[in-house]
């Protein structure tokens, strides 16, 4: 009796906490394995949101550095233009065709480009048209007098081309023996004629030179000053984007390279204007 009073209970009651127990385990293990697979999901799903948000981030690295690659060589030759105007043989009409066609390439920045890459560039764009402009006025009056330079240079031609029409022809006269000397004043009074129009048009030629070479010279050195100035806007460009493209490079040591490098620059042109211009003096 005692056994069963005092043994039994305890026995049953141990033998409930055991399967109590054991069924809390099982439990407990399940909701484990559960929150382990809910978050091995979770897991998952943020490495593939993760891998899709790199892939769309050097998909836009690739897609700036592809417009920024063109987008500097389109600038590179807008800004060579400011330089190039110094050469009155180009065209007017292949400078406007070449700005155009390049200003397509270079607006494209505005669509990609951050907004400390856009507000350098349109600095840039706003600097190169404003000196084309202003040096698109001066060079249309060394283009006109060239172009009259050389409208006379053929007239030139053309009366000492006459003149030699003229001695060949007094020639033939001389062989054949004519002492018609009408004829013989006709041909020498025109090659008076001709030899006094080719001296006014070597005269008129030489004045023209004299002023062309003067005003093309200090032409030439606006159109390299403007140059050089445009050209110190660029490292904001530069530096703004290298930063987009997570290309870094220290900017006091880019800086040095660039400023030495124009400073360079400036010291040949000087050199070779000022031999220039004790060459024409």
């Amino acid at each position: 009796y005692l056994l069963l009073k005092f043994f039994l209970p305890s026995y049953l009651s141990e033998k409930a906490k055991n399967l109590a127990t054991k069924e809390d385990i099982a439990s407990i293990t399940e909701k484990v394995e559960s929150i382990k697979t809910d978050y091995a999901k979770v897991l998952e799903e943020l490495r593939t949101n993760n891998q899709l948000m790199l892939n769309e981030i050097e998909r836009e690295k690739s897609i700036k550095k592809e417009v920024y690659l063109e987008a500097t060589e389109a600038l590179t030759r807008t800004q060579n233009i400011v330089a190039s105007l110094s050469n009155l043989n180009i065209d007017d009409q292949n400078i406007t065709e070449g700005m155009v066609n390049d200003s397509g390439l270079i607006a494209k920045v505005q669509i990609v480009g951050s907004e400390n890459t856009v507000k350098a560039v349109t600095t840039i764009m706003s600097s190169i048209g404003t000196a084309i402009l202003e040096l698109m006025l001066e060079r249309s009056v060394l283009v006109s007098r060239k172009n009259e330079i050389e409208l006379l240079e053929k007239y030139r031609t053309k009366s000492t081309d006459e003149i030699d029409r003229y001695i060949s022809i007094m020639k033939n006269v001389n062989l054949e023996g004519s002492h018609d000397q009408r004829l013989w004043d006709t041909i020498n009074q025109n090659i008076e004629f001709e030899k006094e129009q080719r001296d006014k048009y070597a005269q008129e030629i030489n004045d023209l030179w004299s002023i062309q070479t003067k005003d093309h010279l200090e032409f030439t050195k606006k159109c390299m000053d403007k140059y050089f100035e445009i050209t110190t806007l660029l490292p904001d460009a530069v530096l703004s984007v290298r930063e987009e493209l997570d290309l870094p490079i220290s900017n006091e040591a880019y800086l040095d390279i660039f400023n030495k490098n124009i400073e360079q620059g400036k010291r040949v042109f000087g050199d070779f204007y000022e031999r220039l211009s004790k060459t024409e003096a």
